[in-house]
């Protein structure tokens, strides 16, 4: 439902969408990763990804054309409405999950020197980058989302849900296969399995 109103509210009269998604935008993103990261919620994967996916296509291709954000409160006056929802989306990421302990690793630069950076940070930003970037391929998108989901604390354990859409289509893929073969044999189908056009072949 949820993407039905977003989609409905995208092809809208530019004032209306626009006022729409100024008003609730961050709110559905908000609940959408609240959604998405409870344990209890993995059999809707696959809805909650289109939805954010969704989202993310709308800031990434202008589709939106007023600011999501209050421009007297924000310093940067280049700010877009992509930079400030992935700056947005890292933020509410980091302290959403604070058992996320920032941890430095140290690395000898070949320059000279000790660099040392927060890879818990690298992490949160480049799985950001990937939404806006994986926006129109549902595919990269949900396993990027996934992997991010796996690497949580949260989602330790049985991930098995997360991939339900994949199962079902090399379930379904595999029966099909089987039935083909068990049709170039005859007699290998029951006469209530072969329907009317297996009959024509």
């Amino acid at each position: 439902m949820s993407l039905e109103v977003v989609n409905n509210f995208s092809t809208a009269d530019p004032q209306v969408s626009n006022q729409f998604f100024q008003q609730y935008y961050l709110g559905i993103m908000q609940d959408v990763f609240f959604v998405l990261t409870d344990t209890d919620h993995k059999s809707g994967f696959k809805l909650q990804s289109m939805v954010l996916a969704r989202l993310f296509q709308l800031v990434q291709t202008g589709a939106i054309g007023v600011p999501l954000f209050d421009p007297s409160t924000v310093p940067d006056p280049n700010m877009s409405n992509s930079l400030f929802l992935q700056e947005y989306t890292a933020t509410l990421l980091k302290n959403a999950f604070p058992h996320l302990q920032p941890y430095a690793q140290s690395f000898v630069s070949p320059f000279g020197g000790v660099l040392t950076i927060s890879l818990h940070r690298i992490q949160v930003t480049t799985f950001v980058r990937n939404l806006a970037e994986y926006h129109s391929d549902i595919n990269k998108f949900k396993l990027s989302l996934r992997d991010f989901l796996v690497q949580l604390k949260e989602f330790a354990g049985d991930n098995t849900e997360l991939y339900l859409e994949e199962k079902e289509t090399e379930a379904q893929m595999k029966a099909q296969e089987e039935r083909e073969a068990a049709m170039k044999i005859p007699g290998m189908l029951k006469p209530s399995q072969i329907q009317d056009h297996d009959e024509e072949l």
